[in-house]
């Protein structure tokens, strides 16, 4: 497994379970289905990382399974096109664990040809650019902040650097077991370059105004195919 992929999505769980007396799989199955019914908040996400046999098996049986207002993006690591992550919309994080328990779930894996348990993550959505880009990779930054609001107002000022160094910003969230935690994604076609901008001092410095506690963590992504993503 990716160790990058797994810092970045920080609240990594490993929630299924195989056993369970009929009563339990009853209410599991009902909620899955009752996660399918209910909108999406638009506030709430999960990503998953898991390894499959195939990506385009995996592509095809997935989408069959999937609900399609939930689906954000599909990854694949750069150095493994088998090893990827998806990242959903879900309604609520109390649902979305629910159906992840399910034993519906766990057949839909399997269908899918996923070979490793999944790592998950959940997490509160602040911004998110929801129309493609033609940017072929995606670049996460994760790091842990004093104070959000104090960071958000320095890193909305530091857009012109990220600007120059063609960076798009895609979605800022947070982890919904440590809201301290900050996640942002980036576009972009040139990984290297990014991280120099991110890791040069003068950022370097902005992040210690804003709060910035620790080392920022990377997690690079690739978009599969000629598909545009968000």
């Amino acid at each position: 497994m990716n160790t990058p992929v797994l810092i970045f999505l920080a609240s990594a769980l490993t929630l299924w379970s195989c056993g369970g007396s009929p009563s339990d799989t009853a209410s599991k199955e009902a909620a899955f289905d009752s996660a399918r019914l209910n909108p999406y908040s638009g506030n709430t996400a999960v990503a998953m990382t898991h390894e499959v046999k195939d990506f385009e098996e995996y592509v095809r049986v997935y989408k069959t399974f999937s609900d399609p207002d939930s689906r954000v993006s599909i990854f694949s690591s750069p150095e493994d096109a088998n090893l990827i992550t998806v990242f959903e919309l879900t309604k609520s994080h109390e649902e979305a664990r629910s159906v992840l328990q399910s034993p519906e779930f766990r057949e839909h894996l399997e269908a899918e040809g996923v070979t490793t348990e999944p790592q998950v993550a959940f997490f509160d959505i602040k911004f998110r650019v929801t129309t493609p880009t033609e940017r072929k990779y995606r670049l996460g930054v994760a790091h842990e902040v004093s104070d959000y609001e104090h960071w958000k107002k320095i890193f909305d000022e530091d857009e012109p650097i990220r600007a120059k160094a063609n960076l798009e910003l895609r979605a800022i969230s947070t982890n919904a077991d440590n809201p301290f935690m900050v996640n942002i994604l980036f576009a972009t076609d040139d990984i290297q370059k990014a991280k120099d901008v991110i890791n040069s001092d003068e950022l370097r410095r902005r992040m210690t105004e804003a709060g910035v506690r620790g080392e920022p963590v990377f997690a690079v992504f690739r978009v599969p195919g000629n598909t545009p993503q968000p």
